[in-house]
């Protein structure tokens, strides 16, 4: 318990120098993921001293050494300082073997054994047999209904694909009040809300300068402002809810969505 408090304390006070090191040199989590070429969900975990527990040791070393050089830290004392020694237990020595005592007459089996032995093994072998030709039926039930769906499924796409199409040619997402009038008005900035439902992968322009391009972790709140749009890009929309300066922005396909466009007039595919 000591050498995970230990632990847990030393990645902290890792983290906290860190943190601080960016913040003198005024530099932000996606400026330093540009550069380092170290995700950014990984750079937050090093600073907080919670990485994510996919991570090994190995790849922790490597990310706090690259980040420390960035940073121009010791990255020798900052290891040391993150992973203290810790004492392991000698290995037990293993028994040895026990020699067996049995005699031969112990060792060889009765008549009635053997027999018994071959009934079992027949019962074994049925009961395997019956669980195979179980599987096999039910995995051919399951093809068959499986092609009398496909048709269905076929026709649900085609007519999916169809609507996407047309969607496209008409790209507006959200009806605006008319073709030419501006919902949102030129004095007013874009203001968006993006509420994460589950972890997806986004990037962001503001103003047609990159803002961020990370995965946002489920239940994350990130809002937004710009002058002119902001256009987005998704690998999957069904995981996003979007308000635009107060209003829900419905989006008509809930998979990846790339150039999503906002500006005053309205939502429109590029």
């Amino acid at each position: 318990m000591d050498n995970k408090r230990e632990s847990r304390s030393s990645a902290v006070s890792v983290g906290k120098r860190l943190r601080e090191a960016r913040e003198k040199r005024s530099l932000t989590i996606e400026q330093v993921q540009k550069q380092t070429k170290i995700h950014s969900t990984v750079l937050i975990g090093l600073e907080e001293g919670k990485p994510s527990d996919t991570l090994t040791d190995t790849y922790i070393r490597s990310f706090l050494k690259k980040y420390a050089q960035f940073l121009e830290i010791n990255s020798v004392e900052l290891l040391k300082e993150y992973f203290p020694a810790h004492t392991e237990s000698a290995p037990q020595p293993s028994a040895p073997p026990q020699e067996s005592v049995l005699s031969k007459e112990i060792r060889t089996p009765p008549k009635f054994l053997y027999m018994t032995g071959l009934v079992v093994a027949a019962l074994i072998s049925l009961m395997l047999l019956l669980f195979i030709v179980g599987k096999v039926s039910i995995a051919f039930n399951k093809a068959r209904l499986s092609h009398k769906k496909s048709s269905a499924v076929a026709a649900k796409k085609k007519s999916v694909a169809v609507s996407a199409k047309s969607a496209q040619k008409k790209k507006p997402v959200v009806k605006a009040k008319s073709e030419t009038s501006d919902i949102i008005p030129k004095a007013t900035r874009l203001m968006l809300e993006i509420k994460v439902k589950e972890a997806v992968l986004v990037t962001l322009k503001k103003d047609g300068i990159l803002f961020f391009d990370r995965v946002l972790p489920a239940g994350l709140v990130e809002r937004t402002e710009a002058n002119t749009s902001i256009e987005l890009d998704i690998a999957k929309a069904g995981s996003l809810d979007l308000t635009l300066n107060g209003r829900p922005i419905v989006l008509q396909s809930k998979g990846v969505i790339k150039g999503l466009e906002i500006t005053r007039k309205g939502v429109r595919i590029k």
